[in-house]
């Protein structure tokens, strides 16, 4: 489906042709031979042109000649061969009499060897000259690059080659049934036998070589009988195979560079074919050729990559020669490009060095190099192919159909060479030069018109066509100056004007500014526009890099370098880009990665291109390797790939679609958006999260253009609360969105109430239409609203005396819950009647509800027939609501409460109602056994049952609670103080001593006052304490001797925190330094070893190991992390979490000097007031002593920088990745960090 374009063309203008064309006096005084003198002519590496005549050797290529004279080494002999050897930058020519000249035009030295004694018909050097082969007219000679036969072989041999095939007749036509069908048929003679060859045969030997030199293939005539014959050989001697018979072979022979494949050609009734051979001899392929009897094929070759196949004909008849270029697709060959001269080519040959690059010398001597490049000629969804003097058209919109096939072919008189397509209209140039425009019309592509190229220079090439919006067309022509020509069309007039010369050569040119762009061989970029005098001015573009495949956009140049790199205006973008394509608002391309094995499909928008140098480029998806690009649709979501077998392969680029999609939201065409987003699967989300403000504002309209409950189903069954175009489309909408909306948590919920809304506010037949999204709205609730969709159709059905709607809706409900589910939800409804049709309608067993409605149709009231529906569906809480609307039903409701264990509930439900208050002393009785008294307590008070409450407050040891209600149920002092002096002893033992205090106040606080201020001093009250010894010395003393003994108790305290802290410390350092010494020595030896970050140690061996036992240890498992938070507190020398249970160990300590400060506050002023002023001193002098020591430590265990080493637990742990291995970082700190690594 590509086409050959000629990416440039360059002339070379030698010295044999400028002086062609002079009179016959001129050219008798120039030094310079005329091309008829010419034998043979070669090109260098660096495209220097020498010829070779009678008397020498010419450099045609410097502006003075060099000639170097061969007459006596020659001696008359004719010249067989005459190459350029580009690895020493010398020309070597072999001639019949086997002496072999080296020539070196720099310094005029010639070396001349002798090779064979026999006469010499043919030579060859293979590709990489390191053989030279020779053949005379029976032997072949394989010479050194020393000019040393190595091996000689017969032309002639009747050995069998080496991988030549052998065929015993087992498995042939000839040995198998072929039935009585078969014998009626023609009978044809598989087996070729060889014939004589024609008179136009010169019966030279051909010798060719593959792409590697490892094989050569020869082809000669065997004298006895006349007949040509193929044979391989490789680059030792060594006869490979023959080739099979095939007749009237002419003298023509290829051998493809990369693969197996030898061409020949051959005359067959009349007509003209190439066939393709195995290396091995057997014959694969052929096609037709298509070129008259009378035209002979002088010579065929394949390009360095295999891709090019150019024939040379010669048609005596016209004195014409034609360069044909084939290539192949899907096994079809097409005529891609053909170049015609008058007159024979002095030579014709692929370039060395560049694989797609022609060379050819004219007759004149001009040498012309012309770059191909494979190119889609695509527009609009169209693809035109070139074959021969025919153009396949494929409409891709219609159907992408691979070649050879096509929608339509176009027939021209001659076989066509290049295209150019515009807005509906193509530009084609005939091999002959012809220029003719056809214009669609109708969907077919019509003849509009034919352009005058008489004018045009005498072998010409004509390349690069430009069809312009304005229909105008421009076109470089090249001979010995490059012209730009320009077409424009006229209703009656067509003409031709050349705008712009040059001598220097250009090879590519657009529509540009008002004016042209055109690029220089040497890459330079220059502008040419028209002033007001008509005439063009030159202005530099800055750009230097040369480039291929260009386009212009929004006045910028794109093209791909040398380097495979998208350039814009001469910035490289983006690397490895093997094809793109563009529209007014995307770029597409396709990536290729040596070290991949696929290609990636990138996307970006155009406007982020141009004025971006480092352009973000998204890659959409992975394609197969060598996958082209052949074009995208502008307006739609598709894009066509050719793949590397020839097929063709339509995608639907999600952000194309995406695109697409917004503009028909703006556009508030939402029925065309949802069938293509269920066409092509995207999320129905779109529709709100694209502008939430903007659907909302527009929902009416959404569903009045829809108006197909199929597509809002889908719709509403899509709805999630994610914003897709946050997360799914995030990457899309980061280049679309420009405006930011609020969205809403409960965006199900909106959505399904706006769309309920809206379509119930609809004329009655839309709502008959639509309604099964309303119910799709009920549905789609968290958790889904069964019940609430059959009351709203039921009551819609009411208001339609069609039945079948009703059968249809309930239905639908059935379809997203269980028939089962859906009874017991109209069930739910308390409306038998529905719950009956929705039995019947679901064809339930009637056995399985028939007796179930009667049985509750006998109960009444409806409180209690509900409440019995309650029970069946096992709604409980509901049961017990229906059931407190029911008098005289208190046991069945204690039943269920105390079953179910609804106590709350029951207390919402009962709450007004006459079984109040049992309900509150059954809760609290419930309460009680759960021995939650508190609770219990108020609710048997909320009872009235206050000897219970009194109980629950004795049971929950709240003396104050206890006395207040005593009072309340009129106890007098002397029974609640007994009752309290029971309650001393419990408190006694739990430590409680101040509630003691506080009982004993109550009871009688002046026979109590040593009692009260012993247990204020054990429970540390000091200032209450402090409060009841005011005023009495006797208590004073007690006071002062309990506060000194705590005193002394805390200084001990202090002075074991101290020790603990001072040792602690000392311990978590080592600790530390040994982890940072063992992180350090890893790390060397990991550097030592060579290799990445990523092995694994062992705590306990603190030496490096490839693989560890522990590392892919998991850490998950509950008991696991009980067993590790044990080893945090367990403080044992040496042990994995040492530093951790040190750091919980000195954590303790600390929290313990804290809580101790609240006590200091009363017990300081309590030392003071009893005149202990020596003891206070002292505990406060040590005590801040401590908190100083205790901030130092503090800064030293938890420090405020954090490195690997001061992160406890053991290193394998630390450096678990979240894969499980353990891994050391360059830097020695970890990827990630457990919050809880202090607790």
């Amino acid at each position: 489906m590509r086409n050959l374009k000629v990416r440039s063309a360059v002339v070379i203008n030698t010295e044999l042709s400028k002086s062609y064309g002079k009179n016959e006096k001129d050219t008798l005084c120039s030094p310079l031979p005329s091309s008829n003198d010419v034998e043979a002519v070669c090109i260098s590496i660096e495209n220097k042109i020498f010829c070779a005549c009678k008397a020498g050797v010419y450099d045609l290529s410097s502006t003075m000649p060099l000639f170097l004279e061969w007459s006596q080494q020659r001696n008359g002999a004719e010249l067989v061969s005459f190459d350029h050897l580009s690895d020493e930058y010398v020309l070597c020519a072999v001639f019949s009499s086997g002496v072999i000249l080296i020539l070196d035009l720099g310094n005029g030295n010639v070396e001349e060897f002798e090779s064979v004694s026999t006469k010499v018909c043919s030579a060859s050097w293979a590709p990489d000259y390191h053989v030279l082969l020779l053949a005379s007219s029976d032997t072949l000679y394989f010479i050194t690059r020393q000019f040393d036969i190595f091996s000689e072989q017969p032309l002639n041999s009747s050995k069998v080659g080496r991988e030549e095939l052998m065929t015993l007749g087992w498995g042939s036509k000839a040995t198998q049934f072929q039935g009585t069908g078969s014998r009626k048929l023609p009978k044809k003679d598989d087996c070729e036998q060889p014939t004589v060859v024609s008179k136009y045969d010169s019966h030279k030997v051909l010798l060719v070589w593959n792409g590697d030199a490892s094989y050569v293939v020869v082809s000669y005539v065997e004298y006895e009988t006349n007949f040509r014959h193929f044979c391989v050989f490789d680059h030792e001697g060594e006869l490979i195979s023959r080739l099979q018979y095939a007749s009237n072979v002419e003298e023509a022979l290829a051998f493809k560079p990369t693969g197996n494949l030898i061409a020949i050609s051959r005359l067959k009734n009349n007509a003209r074919e190439i066939i393709f051979y195995e290396r091995n001899g057997q014959k694969r392929s052929h096609f037709e050729h298509g070129s008259r009897q009378e035209i002979l094929i002088e010579w065929m070759g394949w390009n360095k990559t295999g891709d090019i196949f150019c024939t040379l004909t010669w048609d005596s008849e016209n004195a014409a020669q034609e360069a044909q270029f084939w290539c192949v697709s899907n096994y079809d060959w097409m005529l891609k490009y053909s170049i015609v001269s008058s007159g024979k080519f002095l030579l014709a040959c692929w370039h060395e060095n560049n694989a797609n690059q022609f060379c050819y010398v004219s007759p004149s001597g001009r040498a012309v190099l012309i770059d191909f490049d494979f190119v889609y000629d695509f527009c609009d969804g169209i693809v035109l192919s070139i074959t021969g003097n025919k153009v396949r058209v494929t409409d891709l919109k219609c159907a992408p159909i691979p070649p050879p096939m096509c929608h339509y072919e176009l027939k021209f008189s001659s076989s066509v060479c290049e295209i150019a397509q515009n807005s509906g209209t193509a530009a084609f140039l005939l091999g002959n030069h012809s220029l003719l425009v056809y214009k669609l019309h109708q969907g077919r592509y019509e003849k509009y018109g034919e352009y005058d190229t008489s004018n045009f220079p005498k072998d010409c090439i004509c390349y690069n066509l430009c069809l312009g919006c304005s229909n105008q067309l421009s076109a470089i022509v090249v001979s010995s100056l490059y012209d730009l020509c320009t077409f424009k069309l006229k209703d009656i007039n067509r003409e031709k004007s050349f705008l712009y010369s040059s001598e220097k050569p250009f090879i590519w040119h657009c529509c540009f500014k008002d004016g042209f762009a055109l690029q220089g061989n040497d890459g330079k970029w220059i502008s040419v526009r028209e002033d007001s005098s008509s005439n063009y001015m030159e202005t530099d573009l800055f750009i230097s890099s040369p480039l291929h495949r260009c386009r212009i956009a929004s006045d910028s140049i794109l093209g791909i370098n040398k380097m495979s790199d998208l350039v814009v205006n001469g910035h490289s973008i983006l690397k490895y880009v093997g094809s793109y394509t563009l529209d007014q608002n995307y770029l597409l391309c396709i990536t290729f990665d040596s070290q991949s094995a696929s290609s990636k499909l990138l996307f970006n928008n155009l406007e982020d291109v141009l004025t971006n140098q480092k352009a973000n480029f998204k890659a959409n998806r992975s394609v197969e390797k060598g996958t082209y690009l052949i074009g995208h649709d502008a307006n739609g979501s598709r894009v066509w790939l050719q793949m590397p077998r020839g097929n063709l392969e339509t995608i639907h680029l999600r952000e194309l679609l995406i695109s697409k999609l917004q503009k028909l939201f703006d556009s508030l065409c939402f029925k065309e958006a949802a069938l293509m987003m269920k066409k092509y699967r995207i999320d129905m989300n779109l529709f709100y999260d694209h502008n939430p403000e903007f659907f909302m504002k527009h929902v009416r309209k959404f569903v009045l253009d829809i108006c197909c409950a199929e597509l809002l189903n889908l719709f509403v069954a899509s709805l999630n609360n994610k914003d897709v175009t946050q997360c799914m489309y995030s990457e899309i909408y980061s280049n679309f969105r420009t405006k930011t909306f609020v969205k809403q948590n409960n965006k199900i919920q909106i959505v399904c109430n706006v769309l309920r809304e809206c379509i119930l506010s609809l004329d009655d037949t839309l709502i008959e239409k639509l309604y099964t999204t309303v119910i799709s709205t009920y549905l789609k609730r968290k958790p889904p609203q069964i019940s609430e969709a059959l009351i709203a159709l039921w009551e819609q059905s009411r208001k339609l005396s069609n039945k079948k709607n009703l059968e249809e809706w309930i239905s639908y409900v059935s379809l997203l819950a269980p028939n089962e589910n859906l009874f017991k939800a109209a069930l739910s409804t308390y409306d038998l009647n529905m719950a009956l049709a929705v039995a019947e309608i679901c064809q339930m067993d009637p056995g399985d509800y028939l007796s179930l409605i009667l049985d509750f149709q006998k109960h009444s009231p409806p409180a209690y027939q509900r409440y019995k529906i309650d029970l069946y569906l096992g709604s409980y809480v509901e049961a017990i609501r229906n059931l407190s609307e029911v008098d005289n039903c208190w046991e069945q409701a204690a039943e269920i409460i105390t079953r179910q264990n609804l106590y709350s509930d029951a207390l919402i439900a009962f709450r007004g109602k006459k079984a109040y208050l049992q309900v509150c002393e059954l809760c609290a009785n419930h309460l009680m056994q759960k021995r939650r008294f508190k609770e219990a307590a108020l609710l048997f008070m909320r009872s009235n049952n206050m000897s219970q409450a009194l109980q629950c407050y004795r049971n929950a040891q709240n003396w104050e609670e206890v006395i207040e209600c005593g009072q309340a149920m009129g106890m007098d002092k002397k029974a609640i103080d007994s009752l309290l002096q029971t309650m001393v002893p419990v408190y006694e033992n739990t430590g409680k001593f101040a509630d003691v205090a506080g009982i004993l106040s109550y009871i009688n606080q002046d026979s109590n006052k040593v009692q009260i201020l012993e247990y204020h001093c054990k429970a540390d009250a000091w200032d209450r304490a402090l409060k009841t010894a005011f005023g009495n010395q006797e208590l004073t003393r007690i006071l002062c001797e309990r506060a000194c003994a705590r005193c002394k108790h805390i200084l001990e305290d202090v002075q074991n925190w101290e020790n603990l802290l001072e040792r602690y410390s000392g311990r978590l350092e080592t600790v530390r330094q040994q982890k940072k010494d063992t992180v350090k020595s890893t790390i060397e030896q990991l550097e030592n070893h060579d290799v990445s970050m990523s092995e694994a140690f062992s705590e306990a061996s603190t030496s490096v190991s490839i693989t560890s036992n522990a590392s892919f240890a998991s850490t998950a498992s509950s008991r696991r992390r009980k067993h590790v938070q044990k080893k945090k507190k367990l403080l044992k020398e040496g042990s994995q979490y040492e530093d951790a249970a040190l750091l919980n160990a000195m954590k303790d300590i600390i929290a313990l000097i804290d809580s101790y400060q609240d006590e200091l506050a009363n017990l300081l002023p309590t030392l003071l007031t009893t005149d202990a002023v020596e003891e206070a001193h002292c505990l406060q002098t040590r005590f801040q002593i401590l908190i100083n020591f205790a901030r130092r430590i503090v800064s030293v265990a938890w420090p405020t920088y954090l490195t690997s080493h001061l992160i406890p637990g053991p290193l394998r742990e630390i450096y678990r990745d979240e894969d499980g291995a353990i891994r050391i970082q360059e830097n020695s700190m970890p990827t990630r960090i457990t919050l809880g690594i202090f607790q």
